[in-house]
């Protein structure tokens, strides 16, 4: 890994997915907090493992991590991965390959819940980039939304969720984090921050995110059925998500994108880190 792509936080996610019972979201929170202060030693290292083999999980532990390559770069880069808990939709019934646009109360709410959702995460260590974030992406998938929220030195912070959810089944998958070093993107530059299969109300659900350069306007990527998925492009970043865990081995071999420039043209891209 290039250690100007290596962030200054780690944390594997907690996920409520192999629970048998709602799960408890008082005590999810404190198995955070938890898991925040005993992974004290990572969370101040910039080393990784180079080895693959080393973030491979075992079966057992696959959905415990978001597989590990699930939201892959809040392990291999360092965001913080926030826990997923079970929503309304559980089987993405609603899910559209084309997103919507998140507009008054619906944004509003989308917006605060996802800054809400992230302010105590290590200690509030985020919390006034959380407050000085923009809103670069706020849309909507059937009943499940996505915001993105930026701000400086490249700080993010992600959130999906299923909206329709009452708030004490509301689950967020997501990540925020800081990269050490941010190096300006190319005018048709695009990489990601996030890319992989994570797991939300028991379901797997892969996401890709990040920045693109200037000249960007568009972005899709063809499913395994044959469908084209169109990201959200918005204020130098894009977003994109599917149900399934396509996106399971992402960081190995990269993910083909349909990019689209300013001038008209387009080409595929190979998505990575």
């Amino acid at each position: 890994m290039k250690s100007d792509q290596r962030l200054d936080t780690l944390l594997r996610s907690m996920d409520a997915a192999e629970q048998s019972s709602p799960p408890d979201p008082i005590r999810a929170h404190a198995d955070l907090n938890r898991i925040l202060s005993s992974q004290a030693a990572i969370a101040s290292s910039s080393t990784l493992p180079d080895s693959h083999e080393s973030n491979k999980p075992k079966i057992r532990q696959r959905r415990r991590a978001l597989t590990l390559a699930g939201l892959a770069a809040a392990v291999t880069a360092g965001f913080v991965i926030m826990p997923a808990l079970s929503g309304g939709d559980p089987a993405f019934a609603t899910w559209t390959a084309a997103p919507g646009t998140l507009t008054g109360s619906d944004r509003d709410n989308a917006v605060s819940d996802c800054r809400n959702s992230k302010q105590n995460v290590g200690g509030g260590m985020y919390s006034t980039e959380l407050s000085a974030a923009e809103v670069a992406i706020a849309e909507r998938r059937g009943a499940w939304v996505t915001v993105v929220l930026t701000g400086a030195d490249g700080f993010e912070a992600t959130c999906t969720t299923d909206a329709t959810a009452a708030w004490f089944r509301k689950g967020i998958i997501g990540s925020i984090g800081k990269p050490a070093n941010v190096t300006a993107l190319p005018a048709r530059g695009i990489a990601a921050t996030q890319l992989g299969t994570g797991v939300i109300a028991d379901k797997p659900i892969s996401i890709a995110s990040g920045r693109v350069g200037a000249d960007v306007t568009g972005v899709s990527y063809t499913n395994a059925d044959k469908e084209e998925v169109l990201a959200t492009v918005a204020k130098g970043q894009f977003a994109f998500w599917l149900p399934g865990n396509e996106l399971q081995n992402a960081t190995d071999r990269g993910v083909p994108v349909h990019v689209t420039y300013s001038d008209g043209s387009s080409e595929i891209q190979l998505l990575d880190f």
